[in-house]
Order: C-alpha cells, then structure tokens, then sequence
C-alpha cells in the first residue's frame, strides 16, 4: 500500500519543482517596458521620479529572483516575483501617462511666464528711466539698458522652444530671465531709496 503512493508522491514533488519557476515572460516584459520607458525622452524630462520607482521595482525583482534562486529547488516560490513584475511593468507604463500630463503641464506653465515676463520688461524699462531723474543716483544705466535688450533676446529664445515642443527649456529660460529682471529692479529700488534718504 505504502509502495502504491509513492508515483503519487513523486509526481507531487516533480509537479512542485516544475512549478517553481521564474515566471520568465513576465520579468522579460517587465524589464523591456522599463528600458523603453528609460529611452523615452519625455520620461526622463517629466516624470523621473515615476521611473524611479519603476526601475526599483526592478532592482527589487531582480533581488527576489537571487533570493528564490539561491532556496532549494522544493521551497522557492516566485509570487513575490510575479508580483513585482506586474508593479514595474505598470509602474513603466504610468511613466508615460506621467510624462504626458507633466509635459502639458510645464507647456502651460512656459506659455504663461513667457508672456508675464515679457509684459513685465516695459515696467522695468519706466523704473529705469524713473530712476534717471533721480539727483544723484548711482546706477550702471547702460548695464540695466544691456539687461533688458537680453531679457528680450532670452525671451524669444524661450518662445522658439516652446514653440519647437522643448518646454522645460523654454520655461528655464523664462524662469532665469525672470529672476535676473526682478534681482536688477530690486537694485534699481534700493538705490532710489538710498539715494532720497541721503
């Protein structure tokens, strides 16, 4: 009787061991939608952080699958690995939907600081020349000329990329153009002061 299990048996353990497999597709699968989602320039651009998380889920994958490899071959289980293979391929694939939603963001954004920092060049242009009248006053006038002629030429810079689709670089350039405008207005404002207060 005892003798009559043991096929059973047997084939209880090869069926286990068989079993006890990677599940090969899914990790492939997994691994070239992260590589995709790597190369896709938007990806990188808009939403690095979305790959990061997708790429460790990969590290992770790779980690359990060593972990599962180095057990006998009757005690591995790859769940955890399947499992992880399904949260880095979709992890992969909302980089993308990230990516895109990002872009658009960061186009609006662009669009918006360029036509705010161009309507503000005029304003700094009547500061400047306000501050011309005042007695006394000590400023580099040709310098602050200079910066606003930059500030344009920076400007329709930032336009043509976003018009050309790189938006994060037209918004950089939009963002440095701003924060160059307001540091010279703030020296312009604090030189009238200390100027009529002598």
């Amino acid at each position: 009787m005892r003798f009559a299990r043991l096929p059973l048996m047997l084939a209880s353990i090869l069926l286990a061991v068989s079993c006890a497999k990677p599940p090969q597709a899914e990790i492939d699968a997994a691994k070239a939608a992260v590589t995709a989602a790597a190369k896709n320039a938007d990806v990188v651009t808009y939403a690095p952080d979305s790959l990061r998380v997708a790429q460790e889920k990969i590290a992770a994958l790779d980690e359990e699958i060593g972990a599962q490899g180095r057990r006998a071959a009757i005690s591995r289980k790859y769940e955890t690995a399947q499992r992880l293979a399904a949260d880095a391929a979709a992890g992969a694939a909302r980089t993308v939907a990230d990516a895109g939603a990002a872009k658009e963001q960061v186009a609006k954004e662009a669009a918006a600081l360029i036509e705010k920092v161009g309507a503000s060049i005029p304003s700094f242009e009547s500061k400047v020349w306000a501050a011309r009248r005042v007695r006394g006053i000590r400023l580099d006038f040709a310098g602050l000329g200079r910066a606003a002629v930059e500030a344009r030429a920076a400007l329709a810079d930032a336009l043509k990329d976003l018009v050309a689709g790189a938006f994060a670089a037209a918004k950089a350039k939009a963002t440095a153009v701003e924060d160059r405008l307001a540091e010279a207005e703030e020296n312009v404002t604090a030189q009238i002061r200390v100027t009529r207060g002598r």
